[in-house]
């Protein structure tokens, strides 16, 4: 069977050697320093390009225009995502931790093939993480620019990490989710990387049941945080099925779609149908469009009736 075309590649890796395999043999994910991942990508020219061109993209076609846009400097129009379903999910903000751990949580990984493969080879990979993950910003801005959207937050003075964060973020860009997005791309490229790098069947399922189990946790950790509706979650994973198709398919949404609350006890079983069937709708509605991505998506912006909560 003929490999997929990977469009971020960057050159072939060579197998590890068994020793390395041997010495992290078995160890979890959260036992690998990001600084690892840092220091390594930033020793070779072609990394700290490929880092530093990164960098530049999310500080302007993320942060910047936001908060060009909440100074006013930008004049895109912001939409509010709410949705009524929201309300059957409580709002945590213990679990801010979990969301913050975004970044390490697709570093870490990084850590790990370096670790495996050493620097020369591994870098390789990392640079094909960073091309895939940038794209991803890049496309999603493509929404950004035209239509801003946020949901509403609860003011929490308890937790100083949640207002800290809450104070420093200008939450506008919802829809597509990033953090959802980069969830989607984590566990995908590694699925694929497993299999294209020879990693040995304990390895693989071990490290992908480790990433799948901690991204569904950062990915509910958004909506517990109310950082995103539920009307975030199916334009992030139909982006990626457009965008990344080598990597994400349709089946692979349909099934991630169906884990959110899988052990949680605190959204009614009931609550919980509800959300993953709306999830799933809207999903199911952009794909059927015969539009191209970010026309189906912004046109379902633009149409958006937001949910107004009735005060008491």
């Amino acid at each position: 069977m003929k490999d997929p075309v990977y469009k971020f590649r960057c050159g072939k890796v060579k197998a590890a050697d068994e020793k390395r395999i041997e010495k992290i043999k078995g160890r979890r994910l959260d036992s690998f320093s990001v600084g690892t991942a840092y220091f390594t990508v930033c020793v070779f020219p072609h990394g700290l390009w490929t880092l530093l061109k990164f960098c530049i993209t999310v500080i302007f076609k993320f942060f910047l225009a936001q908060y060009l846009r909440k100074i006013r400097l930008l004049k895109i129009p912001v939409k509010n995502v709410d949705h009524k379903l929201d309300d059957s999910v409580p709002f945590k903000p213990q679990t801010v931790h979990t969301y913050l751990d975004f970044i390490n949580f697709w570093i870490r990984p990084l850590s790990m093939l370096v670790k495996r493969f050493g620097m020369i080879q591994g870098v390789k990979l990392e640079i094909e993480f960073l091309r895939y993950i940038r794209f991803a910003y890049q496309q999603a801005f493509e929404i950004y620019r035209k239509i801003m959207s946020t949901t509403r937050r609860p003011v929490c003075k308890e937790i100083k990490a949640v207002r800290r964060m809450q104070k420093a973020d200008p939450h506008y860009m919802c829809v597509p989710s990033l953090h959802i997005a980069v969830i989607c791309l984590t566990y995908t490229f590694y699925k694929k990387i497993f299999v294209r790098e020879n990693f040995t069947k304990g390895e693989s399922e071990q490290w992908l049941k480790e990433i799948a189990e901690h991204g569904m946790e950062i990915a509910e950790s958004v909506l517990y945080m109310k950082q995103h509706s539920v009307n975030c979650i199916p334009a992030a994973l139909y982006m990626m099925t457009k965008i990344v198709p080598e990597l994400f398919e349709s089946e692979t949404a349909l099934t991630s779609i169906e884990l959110f609350f899988k052990e949680s006890t605190d959204v009614k079983p009931e609550d919980k149908k509800l959300i993953l069937e709306h999830i799933k709708s809207v999903y199911n509605s952009f794909t059927s469009s015969e539009k191209s991505w970010q026309e189906t998506i912004l046109n379902w912006l633009n149409n958006y009736e937001p949910y107004v909560k009735e005060s008491n």
